[in-house]
């Protein structure tokens, strides 16, 4: 009777280790992949000053308004169009100026000819305290235009997660 009070603390043991190692993977993936919750208004930080589609990359100039923000990293995506899902990607920047205009470029996978319902998100700290928040820039649709996306060798710096 004693070897199976142990066998089933053993069991009990293990479940409640794989249940506590799931929870923190899951934090880990969510912290590392997810927007600040708050929002705040896009034209209050940045404005887009040029966007291109081609079918294969959609490429954005966002010109910073506020020195005091960073952007911090980005994603594109779409409830209604799957190849406009990308991985969320680190700007590496420390910080900004204002005026600074910064380039996103983004894969698209599968190549279409239209996307829509498209939301360019950033997600943005504070320079001061540090707080974050997401800014997001809708693109109700557009249809791919055939030009090359300039500079084309600029990339995401490192998807997070990874």
């Amino acid at each position: 009777m004693k070897s199976m009070s142990r066998a089933k603390l053993l069991v009990i043991a293990v479940v409640v280790a794989a249940v506590a190692f799931g929870l923190l993977l899951g934090y880990l993936a969510y912290a590392d992949d997810s927007f600040p919750a708050q929002e705040r208004p896009f034209g209050e930080y940045a404005s887009v000053v040029y966007s291109s589609f081609n079918g294969t990359e959609f490429a954005f100039r966002v010109q910073w308004e506020n020195a005091s923000y960073v952007p911090i990293y980005t994603q594109l995506s779409s409830p209604s169009t799957d190849a406009a899902n990308t991985p969320v990607c680190n700007l590496g920047l420390a910080s900004t100026q204002k005026g600074q205009v910064i380039f996103m470029p983004f894969s698209i996978s599968p190549a279409s000819a239209a996307l829509s319902d498209v939301d360019l998100s950033i997600a943005v700290r504070s320079a001061t305290n540090n707080t974050s928040f997401t800014i997001i820039y809708n693109i109700p649709s557009i249809n791919a235009t055939n030009s090359a996306i300039i500079p084309s060798n600029i990339a995401c710096q490192q998807v997070l997660g990874s």
